[in-house]
């Protein structure tokens, strides 16, 4: 998994029930302190769906979105594993070991 795909992923099991495009944004924006574009979410988020780590909903139309829906998006057991699997691999990655080295290095 890519960290954007990882990224998009937690904040779609973050944000719960909520989790539609314009909030997911907002999350992942505030997150890494810059404006995450939209055509690279809507596309990792397809990515997302076709991996089956993420299911799409169709909500009801909204009078004050023109009778647009909102599309939210769920994260399934398969993207919940995946997404502990991305948690396991940097904890094992970065463990006391490694990060006192690379401060170390830092403060040479």
């Amino acid at each position: 998994m890519t960290s954007t795909e990882e990224i998009i992923l937690w904040a779609v099991w973050r944000l719960g029930e909520s989790a539609y495009g314009v909030t997911i944004r907002k999350m992942v924006s505030k997150s890494l302190h810059k404006i995450f574009p939209y055509g690279t979410l809507y596309s990792t988020l397809a990515k997302l769906t076709r991996m089956a780590y993420v299911t799409k909903v169709v909500g009801d139309p909204a009078p004050i979105r023109g009778g647009r829906r909102k599309n939210y998006h769920c994260i399934t057991k398969k993207g919940k594993e995946a997404l502990k699997g991305a948690l396991d691999l940097k904890k094992k990655l970065w463990d006391e070991e490694n990060e006192l080295a690379l401060t170390k290095e830092i403060f040479r």
